[in-house]
């Protein structure tokens, strides 16, 4: 997301999430495309906890109803800002691991059907890594053959450091507690590998997992062993797993459309600022015209204003929180007309000031 305006080193300071290259070169980190099932069991996790979640998903722009609609999608941005309050108001350093493992196969909605369904263990992780993203995963997998076994490796979006454990314990977490959910509850996998140092509750991770584990390794991946992979599932279908994938790949085609769409909006928004293209020129650039993108877009639930105020309030956040520039400055590079303009659209994005939105980052771990 390059901006007009360079910000001079005299401005910058040590940001305190995923560095502001990474997160502003990538206009999804603010797109709602993102199924909340994650911040469905972080809410249940810390409800049971005696804690709500519902100032926190306020402030991200959420709601508990929201989380449970059908439809519902929540950008990185939102998710994590959840995720980090959560983290910090709960004092648990493996939360991760206790939203991972609280989770059930119907957790993951038409996936998890599709699980049970499978014939083996096998076609279940192929179908689970292929439409992982219906699953509300904050990372990316992928599926690769090892040395008797297969191991599902995942990946990061972003150079997240303060929630990169979090997120592979959920990972992890939830997809062994899955298994042992649809298949069998001794389930334990071959092995366990994560890119991270041992962490003071390293014991919980054999505790849970039931296998060896791997701290500091070159890449974060968990590994099944053959006969482990052959293994029938007692829930096998081949009725059932035809429908679900059926619906599953109908809904998956239909989520890149709109993704590219939206993306492709919000890139050349980001690219503009701090002039944003007229949605008449950005319909004539897609071959369509301006009525049929203002339906295409409502049909998914939002609007080109509100993927221009999207774009903006990401920018707005990382210029403000890893960075010291003025906010007149701030404000001329977002397009808005002074400094007064962003302060209110900054008490509107997360209902507090941008001196206060600076304190807070400065004292996120």
């Amino acid at each position: 997301m390059p901006s007009h305006e360079p910000v001079p080193a005299e401005h910058t300071r040590r940001p305190s999430g995923a560095p502001l290259t990474a997160r502003l070169a990538d206009p999804r980190y603010g797109s709602a495309t993102i199924t909340p099932h994650l911040l469905r069991y972080l809410t249940l996790v810390a409800a049971e906890r005696g804690h709500d979640l519902g100032p926190s998903l306020r402030r991200a722009g959420l709601s508990e109803a929201a989380l449970s609609a059908v439809g519902q999608r929540v950008s990185y941005r939102q998710g994590s800002s959840v995720i980090r309050e959560a983290m910090r108001d709960l004092g648990d350093p493996a939360l991760g691991l206790a939203v991972g493992r609280r989770q059930r196969v119907t957790a993951w909605g038409l996936v998890g059907l599709g699980l049970q369904a499978s014939p083996t263990l096998h076609d279940a992780l192929r179908l689970g890594v292929r439409h992982h993203g219906v699953t509300g995963s904050m990372l990316d997998y992928r599926m690769e053959p090892v040395p008797d076994g297969a191991a599902i490796l995942a990946t990061a979006r972003y150079a997240d450091s303060g929630l990169r454990a979090f997120l592979l314990e959920e990972a992890f977490g939830s997809i062994t507690a899955l298994i042992r959910d649809a298949w069998h509850e001794e389930f334990a996998p071959h092995s366990l590998a994560v890119r991270h140092a041992r962490p003071p509750y390293g014991d919980e991770y054999e505790r849970y997992f039931r296998c060896p584990v791997t701290f500091g390794a070159a890449d974060d991946r968990i590994v099944f062993g053959a006969a482990c992979l052959n293994s029938p599932l007692p829930g096998a279908d081949a009725y059932t797993l035809a429908q679900v994938v059926e619906l599953l790949d109908a809904a998956r085609t239909r989520r890149r459309q709109r993704q590219d769409l939206v993306q492709g909006l919000e890139v050349s928004v980001a690219r503009g600022l701090p002039h944003v293209p007229p949605l008449a020129q950005q319909a004539l650039a897609r071959g369509m015209s301006e009525r049929t993108l203002r339906r295409r877009l409502a049909e998914d639930g939002t609007s080109y204003e509100a993927l221009v105020d999207s774009v903006r309030l990401v920018r707005a956040e990382e210029l403000m929180t890893t960075s010291d520039l003025p906010l007149h400055r701030i404000a001329a590079m977002l397009g808005f007309s002074d400094a007064r303009t962003l302060r209110r659209a900054v008490a509107r994005w997360f209902g507090t000031s941008p001196s206060a939105l600076r304190g807070s980052a400065a004292r996120r771990p």
